[in-house]
């Protein structure tokens, strides 16, 4: 038997004789879950008074935040009436936000509800798909510079902004996770890992970002002329930066420490390559030498992010 405080046990459900789990904790604490209480903790209501904002970008960020924060609804609120541009933002926001939907709506108010079950999209599926996502876009962006196709960049906004909505996601779940323990415990995962899952997105939502960068600068290298051998290089450190990136997420899903310091030393290796590719820039006329220093700066920045995916790998397989 054991005696609860008896404001927490009404608060959340429980009864005389009702049912709870302990678990002992690496500190000497035990936590105390409910067994088939009402609720879990309360989410929250995060409510935006637009009167207050004029810039639809800045509104844009107040919704990310709130999405990201963990909020299980945004509420955006006026004195008098809704104007179609903040209309406008919330449409276009709960369409990139995974799980929300634009609720309820009125002269003065807009409600966002989250639908999404947390338990039933794990943030390790979500790094395994941004995984697949950055390394189809780095391969498509190379298929394209080898061939020597014009307009790169083009049409690679929708592959980004996909990228971003699914870090928003696991950004989010870390946030609910660690104030709902409870919900972590449900998917088998614990605080340290679900940490972990919110440093892999951030460092692949980087590597998308320097994708995007590259894609632009090769855009500018097709053009000039001599820039034949800088191409070829270009493609050949990305394509083995592209493969390290790859292993390095799996190697951190299967906590498999061995093969990610295989990727850290190879890792490093394209590092001291792309060293080599400025070197070669600078031999070019001012535009392609730009463009091509721009292009080894963001592949030596992505083969330093799969060494740093490598290193999360060990670290996690130590625990």
């Amino acid at each position: 038997m054991v005696t609860l405080p008896k404001d927490w046990a009404d608060s959340v459900g429980l009864k005389k004789n009702d049912s709870v789990s302990l678990q002992g904790q690496p500190d000497g604490s035990i936590v105390i879950y409910p067994q088939g209480a009402r609720k879990t903790a309360e989410r929250t209501i995060k409510t935006i008074d637009v009167d207050t904002v004029s810039d639809r970008e800045y509104l844009y960020r107040l919704l990310v935040g709130s999405y990201i924060a963990g909020h299980s609804a945004i509420e955006l609120r006026s004195s008098g009436q809704i104007s179609s541009m903040v209309a406008g933002v919330a449409s276009s926001f709960t369409q990139t936000a995974i799980g929300l939907e634009i609720m309820d709506e009125s002269d003065n108010r807009i409600l966002i509800k989250d639908l999404m079950d947390q338990t039933e999209m794990r943030p390790a599926k979500s790094i395994e798909r941004l995984r697949v996502l950055i390394k189809n876009l780095l391969t498509d962006v190379l298929d394209d510079a080898e061939a020597k196709r014009k307009n790169i960049f083009e049409g690679l906004n929708d592959k980004d902004r996909e990228i971003d909505r699914i870090d928003w996601l696991i950004s989010r779940q870390v946030n609910i996770y660690q104030k709902e323990y409870s919900l972590a415990r449900k998917i088998g995962s614990n605080l340290c890992e679900i940490t972990r899952s919110n440093t892999a997105s951030r460092a692949l939502e980087r590597i998308g970002d320097h994708t995007l960068l590259v894609a632009k600068n090769l855009d500018i290298l097709i053009a000039e002329p001599g820039t034949s051998e800088v191409m070829k290089e270009i493609v050949s450190i990305g394509r083995e930066v592209c493969e390290q990136i790859s292993m390095s997420v799996t190697n951190w899903l299967n906590k498999d420490m061995v093969m990610a310091n295989r990727c850290i030393e190879e890792s490093t290796l394209l590092v001291k390559r792309t060293e080599v590719l400025s070197r070669m820039a600078a031999n070019l006329d001012q535009n392609g030498g730009m463009a091509s220093s721009t292009i080894a700066g963001s592949l030596r920045r992505m083969a330093e992010y799969a060494m740093d995916l490598s290193e999360l790998a060990i670290n996690s397989a130590m625990d």
